[in-house]
């Protein structure tokens, strides 16, 4: 997951959870009450984000901010205001003192109520893992079949779950990392019902893993596959994944589908990486009226969910640390010509690495229907582009922005998922200092040109006298989705279980970043309300240190 701490973006599809998997040091109960009746609670910092799939809906719900806990060391919990502990490290350990309960759209939705906050003390800073264990598999995932309260065992079985880790997902991470990342399932654990429920998803991991006896730690990972029976299960959002600080991290994550794409985005997240989203502005590739559109990066499994799983990319996997020194070349001063090979070649100069002076990092790759990305040529329902594309590194929630090469005006943003960058035309970035053109393209690989302009010295302009300060703020407008090619329509029965209205078209404001939904194709079952949400890890928000949980996209 830039950006006002109030900023929203429209979500879908998933809860992101935030917060280190660490024991909390000893000391006196979890939750005391004190003298004034106000109530002091010594927990782990973890920070939430409630969203959901609407495949053939559009998202027209928001909410201004992420979920927030405090974790007690006996699994206990209670839910806080995030712009109560704002600027605190997700995974420190914390002392708070909170008073009633606060109204808020989440309660609504069948989450816990947040308390306010009276008052916060850090107790301890987060300690990330920092070590991979040895052995074959590098991350054991323990899946638990789980029926949460008020839910039943769907017809998906332990089997299916287990296939598809060891498969699809395992697959994927050790061929993106180099076979540095080894997934593989170490203990399965068939269906379980659960006295806790998705509205306290600490409660429900930390049951699970006393049943199973799951101990976290070092890159381990505790999968729950949750029911989808009901569907309209009060908090249950259709995946969770835990942020963590790297791939040693370990952590905790749940699935309401065996989808591979939905596992592997979700262990991504895990691994520290947030999400592929895009960066669309008015008729330019970056500057002017803009919005970053959540997860739509349809190319990367950090972006939507669906049946095709991409290559990484570049800007991903060098988060990562898994971005092979010779895969890339760095753009000098000057003038700088480089041929990319395909990036899911997975040999050559793969990504040639562009940054400027304030020390901001872009990538250029070369897209097109080889090995991973085959599918560009046969199965590319969404008609995205093949050939260059241009990334933007970033902080949590969007570790990677994809920026629109070939711009649309921002009447046309909801139909445009194409985004190469146009042989022969000049595209301008970082302000004027960067200028990119693509000269040629062809199957084995495409050459480009970066011109860097040194950016002029800034004469800083008179103040005002007295003149107040303003901190600026960043606006949003959900947006309604554009359907894939040849999608089938909504089925009837699945629009009358949760309606979601249509959002109105966007009305940005002016240079200020609007967080908006990706597009849904049509044809789904699923239907719960959409969420959207903006703050700590919201729509651009701070780069905090610690553990973060980020949204997911689910696409039919």
């Amino acid at each position: 997951m830039p950006g006002g701490m109030h900023a929203s973006r429209v979500l879908t599809r998933s809860l992101a959870l935030a917060g280190a998997v660490v024991a909390l040091c000893a000391g006196p109960a979890a939750v005391a009450h004190a003298e004034d009746g106000a109530t002091t609670v010594v927990g782990e910092l973890v920070q939430a984000w409630p969203e959901t799939s609407l495949e053939g809906q559009h998202a027209g719900e928001s909410h201004e901010e992420p979920l927030t806990f405090v974790e007690g060391a006996d699994g206990s919990s209670v839910r806080v205001p995030a712009g109560a502990v704002e600027g605190i490290d997700l995974g420190s350990t914390v002392e708070v003192t909170v008073g009633g309960s606060t109204e808020d759209d989440a309660a609504a939705d069948g989450y816990e109520p947040a308390l306010e906050v009276l008052d916060t003390q850090v107790l301890r800073a987060a300690r990330p893992a920092t070590t991979v264990p040895a052995g074959s598999v590098t991350n054991q995932v323990t899946v638990a079949m789980v029926a949460p309260l008020g839910g039943v065992p769907d017809g998906t079985a332990l089997a299916d779950v287990v296939d598809t880790v060891n498969d699809g997902v395992a697959g994927f991470w050790s061929e993106q990392t180099g076979g540095a990342v080894t997934v593989g399932v170490t203990a399965a654990h068939d269906w379980i019902t659960t006295a806790a429920g998705c509205a306290d998803p600490t409660a429900l991991w930390d049951e699970v893993a006393a049943r199973v006896g799951f101990v976290p730690g070092p890159g381990r990972h505790l999968l729950l596959y949750v029911s989808s029976e009901p569907r309209d299960l009060p908090g249950c959002s259709y995946a969770l994944g835990q942020v963590g600080a790297g791939v040693a991290s370990g952590g905790r994550l749940y699935v309401r589908d065996d989808l591979a794409s939905v596992i592997a985005h979700e262990l991504g997240h895990n691994f520290g990486l947030g999400h592929s989203s895009g960066l669309q502005c008015d008729a330019s590739v970056e500057d002017g009226t803009c919005r970053t559109a959540a997860y739509r990066d349809f190319y990367d499994v950090m972006g939507v969910s669906w049946d095709r799983i991409g290559t990484l990319t570049a800007a991903q996997a060098q988060r990562l640390g898994v971005l092979p020194a010779a895969a890339t070349q760095t753009a000098g001063a000057g003038t700088t010509t480089a041929t990319l090979a395909p990036v899911g070649s997975g040999t050559g100069t793969r990504a040639l690495r562009l940054t400027d002076a304030a020390g901001t990092d872009y990538w250029l790759e070369y897209r097109t229907a080889v090995g991973r990305d085959a599918w560009l040529a046969s199965d590319n329902r969404y008609r995205l582009d093949s050939g260059v594309l241009l990334h933007r590194a970033g902080a949590l929630p969007d570790t990677s922005l994809l920026l629109d090469g070939s711009p649309s005006a921002a009447g046309g943003w909801e139909d445009d998922l194409q985004t190469a960058l146009r042989p022969g035309v000049p595209v301008t970035v970082a302000g004027g200092e960067l200028t990119v053109t693509v000269d040629a393209v062809t199957p084995a690989g495409a050459t480009v040109t970066v011109v860097r302009t040194p950016p002029a010295a800034a004469v800083p302009a008179p103040a005002p006298a007295a003149a107040p300060a303003v901190l600026p703020g960043a606006g949003t407008t959900p947006a309604p989705a554009p359907a894939p090619a040849a999608a089938p329509s909504v089925p009837a029965e699945a629009a009358a279980v949760a309606p979601v209205p249509a959002a109105a078209d966007p009305a940005p404001v002016a240079a200020a970043p609007v967080e908006a939904a990706a597009p849904e194709p049509a044809g789904s079952g699923w239907t719960t309300p959409a969420l959207a949400a903006g703050g700590v890890v919201g729509a651009g928000g701070a780069a905090l240190a610690g553990r973060r949980v980020l949204p997911l996209l689910r696409r039919g």
